[in-house]
């Protein structure tokens, strides 16, 4: 699910369209559309490094299991950690 920045990069683009149309003519919006796509891209890829950043590193509240696998889709040795409060397990590189 697309975090708030995505939602609010998606609202300003289509503001932007509507007053592009509105207030520009169809040469301005083009330019509008341009800049839309750009904040939509720049937005997606802040989402997707603070998402890859916030996994990249165990949780305190997770402790590691003797379990460790190799992820079929990457090829990395993973292990699993566990938070014994909750039951919640996830998934690290094993270091």
């Amino acid at each position: 699910m697309p975090d708030v920045y995505t939602w609010i990069a998606w609202a300003v683009a289509g503001l932007a369209f509507v007053l592009g149309i509105q207030v520009l003519g169809v040469a301005g919006l083009f330019v509008v559309i341009v800049v839309g796509l750009v904040t939509l891209t720049a937005a997606g890829f802040v989402a997707g490094q603070r998402r890859r950043r916030r996994y990249s590193y165990p949780d305190p509240r997770f402790i590691p299991t003797p379990e460790v696998f190799r992820d079929p889709r990457t090829g990395q040795t993973m292990r699993v950690h566990l938070d014994e409060k909750t039951g919640e397990r996830r998934y690290w590189k094993a270091r």
